[in-house]
């Protein structure tokens, strides 16, 4: 199982919001090149960098930031936030981005979605970010309307081969993931599904890996010290 630590980034800054509130911030860095590099010392192999200005704007905000992060670590990186286009992911692709998270162009525009499939369908997977069942979008603020599951089953029929979910309503909190909801996105697809959202506890990991998911994404509780990274490369 993969255990990734997450970047995320807002005004230049590695920060942590609480269910996605952009009014609940918690500075956790000013620099987060240097942080990117403690990961990887502490033995990350991939990190998991999220644009929050980009998610929440639409288009990409620290993309400079971004690509010091590629050069500066030898370990994949993963970005998601304010990807709308498909000149976007192959923008970040030839900075080295090793794999583009997708959300609300996934939702909102099927035929995009199909042209970077075809071009990038290795190096793209999409985030699945619920709220009490149904898909939220434009860095959560907006309600979809689409349903997790049935979305998801189109999604993989497509050809998408990765999805990142994240139960919006338990991101930032340190109780615990929607067990329930991951069973059933895991008994519904064949693809690779990495969980964000919640986790605090190594047996909360533990059960995870259980059920086959391929990752964990862990921020808020590694910032606090709740849990410790080299003890969970353990797992």
């Amino acid at each position: 199982m993969q255990i990734i630590p997450a970047i995320d980034i807002r005004n230049g800054r590695c920060v942590r919001l609480t269910q996605g509130d952009f009014d609940k911030e918690t500075v956790y860095s000013d620099d987060p090149i240097t942080v990117a590099m403690q990961w990887e010392q502490q033995g990350a192999s991939i990190l998991h960098v999220v644009d929050l200005d980009g998610a929440k704007d639409g288009d990409p905000k620290n993309f400079e930031i971004i690509e010091s992060i590629v050069q500066a670590v030898d370990i994949p990186v993963q970005v998601g936030g304010g990807i709308r286009t498909k000149a976007t992911v192959a923008h970040l692709r030839d900075a080295g981005v090793n794999r583009v998270v997708l959300a609300t162009l996934a939702l909102e525009d099927k035929i995009v979605l199909n042209s970077i499939i075809n071009d990038f369908a290795d190096h793209i997977a999409v985030s699945l970010d619920t709220k009490n069942g149904k898909l939220m979008k434009q860095g959560w603020l907006t309600d979809s309307g689409d349903h997790i599951i049935e979305t998801a089953k189109v999604l993989e029929q497509m050809g998408i081969r990765r999805f990142i979910y994240t139960d919006i309503t338990k991101d930032g909190t340190m109780t615990e993931p929607n067990f329930e909801e991951i069973k059933k996105l895991l008994n519904t697809l064949s693809v690779p599904i990495i969980v964000s959202g919640g986790i605090a506890t190594e047996e909360q990991i533990q059960k995870l890996k259980a059920l086959k998911t391929e990752g964990v994404i862990l921020g808020k509780a590694l910032y606090e010290k709740k849990l410790d990274f080299k003890e969970l490369l353990t797992i």
